[in-house]
């Protein structure tokens, strides 16, 4: 399997997809590493994310190429989106993964062997960081996802 990574930055809005990625009907993809940290002036300001599924609409957003960790692999075929001006609709009950921080604080996630987040092999459908939350200002947040397909 060919190993990726895909980040983007955007404001941690409430209720707003920060990075998605979108499945295609020949590959499952395994999300296996999450970064989540934010560069904006340190503040005491609190936020909540989640992990979850989306399925039928992937919403419009901006596009973000994901790169490969080892130059030989070909180019992904997942795409990834930040920046979304529709959002992707939510499959209901579907949180992997919640997550409380501070935006003092940089968080990341490794999965344990074989318990890598599912990418579907299904067009239109996969896995989003959705800011749930925002206690105090929202403020610039980077992301970086890394994930095989």
């Amino acid at each position: 399997m060919s190993k990726y990574s895909v980040d983007a930055q955007d404001t941690n809005t409430a209720s707003t997809t920060m990075l998605a990625l979108d499945g295609t009907t020949t590959t499952r993809g395994r999300l296996y590493d999450i970064i989540v940290g934010s560069d904006a002036t340190p503040a005491d300001n609190a936020w909540e994310w989640n992990i979850r599924r989306f399925a039928v609409n992937n919403g419009t957003g901006t596009a973000v190429t994901p790169n490969p960790l080892d130059m030989a692999d070909a180019a992904a075929e997942i795409d990834g989106t930040f920046n979304h001006s529709v959002e992707p609709s939510i499959t209901a009950n579907s949180e992997l993964l919640q997550v409380a921080m501070n935006q003092r604080a940089t968080f990341r996630w490794v999965a344990a062997p074989g318990g890598e987040l599912i990418i579907p092999a299904t067009s239109d459908s996969g896995i989003n960081l959705i800011s749930e939350t925002v206690a105090g200002s929202a403020v610039n947040v980077n992301i970086t996802f890394h994930y095989e397909e």
